[in-house]
C-alpha cells in the first residue's frame, strides 16, 4: 500500500535522477564540442592545466584531447644561447608537471591564435600568457600544436612550446586570431 507521502518521495527521487542524468549529458555534450573545432581543443587544453593552488586536474579529460602516441616538447635556450628540446609523452608530462600545477597553482590563457589547416591537418601557433599562482613564475610564449581531424573531431598529435626572451619577443603577427584555412 502506497501512501501519498511515499508517492511524493518516489517522485522526488525520480526527478532528482532525471536532473542528474540531464546535467551529465549536458557536460558530455559540452566536452564533445571542445574537440569539434581547432580553437575549442586548444582552449580546452589550457583550461584543463589551469587551476588554483591545491586543485587536482582532470587528467583523464586531458588525455582525451590527444592521440595515444602524442608527444609534448619544450624548446629552451640557456643564458649562453644554446638551445635544447625536452620531449616527453603524455604520461611523463602528467607525472612530472602535474604535481607542480597542483602545488603552485597555474594559469595559462591564449593571447593570439594563428591557424594553418588543410585536408584534416592543422598547425596552430597559440600565443600564451602563463603564471603560477605563488608569484614565482610568469611567462609569455607560443604553443605549437600539430592537429589531425579524424572520426568527426580534432586530436592533438603533438605540442611544442617555447617562451619569449628579451632578444626574441613575441612577434605582433602572433598576437591576434587569424586563420589560414585552405
Amino acid at each position: 500500500m502506497t501512501t501519498p507521502l511515499n508517492e511524493h518521495i518516489v517522485k522526488r527521487i525520480i526527478l532528482l535522477v532525471l536532473i542528474i542524468a540531464f546535467q551529465t549529458n549536458l557536460q558530455a555534450q559540452k566536452d564533445t564540442l571542445a574537440v569539434k573545432t581547432i580553437e575549442g581543443i586548444t582552449d580546452k587544453m589550457l583550461e584543463l592545466i589551469s587551476g588554483d593552488v591545491g586543485e587536482a586536474r582532470d587528467w583523464e579529460e586531458y588525455r582525451s584531447l590527444f592521440l595515444p602516441t602524442a608527444q609534448k616538447m619544450f624548446k629552451q635556450t640557456n643564458k649562453q644561447g644554446k638551445s635544447r628540446v625536452l620531449a616527453m609523452n603524455l604520461e611523463q608530462f602528467i607525472r612530472n608537471v602535474g604535481p607542480l600545477y597542483k602545488r603552485d597553482g597555474f594559469e595559462e590563457y591564449a593571447i593570439g591564435l594563428t591557424v594553418n589547416e588543410f585536408n584534416g591537418m592543422a598547425n596552430v601557433f597559440q600565443s600564451y600568457y602563463s603564471k603560477n599562482l605563488k608569484g614565482t613564475y610568469e611567462k609569455r610564449g607560443i604553443n605549437s600544436y600539430q592537429l589531425v581531424h579524424s572520426n568527426g573531431r580534432w586530436w592533438i598529435a603533438s605540442t611544442m612550446f617555447t617562451h619569449e626572451a628579451e632578444d626574441t619577443p613575441l612577434p605582433d603577427k602572433y598576437l591576434s586570431k587569424k586563420s589560414g584555412q585552405e
